[in-house]
């Protein structure tokens, strides 16, 4: 059996907007923290704190980019992602 908003709306008596406009909210904050999680791995696997310190490190020759190509192109994805959810975090109305 599925549950639907209105179920929820009906049984706990919370305006189906609410339950929406909180789910986004959590959903929001549960994607930022799954992000950073995957962000501090790389941070900590090679020794960095941002995509831009891992790029000095390939500049500086302390790590070959082949090396860590994957790594690196995922932390790009990974860092503007969790700019897009923390700005939308800001914008979007607390519950």
């Amino acid at each position: 059996m599925t549950v639907t908003l209105e179920q929820i709306e009906k049984e706990l008596n919370i305006p189906k907007d609410e339950l929406i406009r909180k789910g986004v909210h959590r959903y929001l904050e549960f994607e930022l923290r799954y992000l950073k999680t995957e962000i501090s791995k790389i941070h900590i696997k090679y020794g960095v704190h941002s995509f831009n310190n891992l790029w000095n490190k390939i500049e500086e020759g302390k790590i070959t980019e082949s090396k860590c190509f994957d790594d690196l192109t995922k932390l790009e994805y990974l860092e503007a992602r969790a700019e897009k959810v923390e700005s939308l975090l800001r914008e979007y109305p607390s519950p």
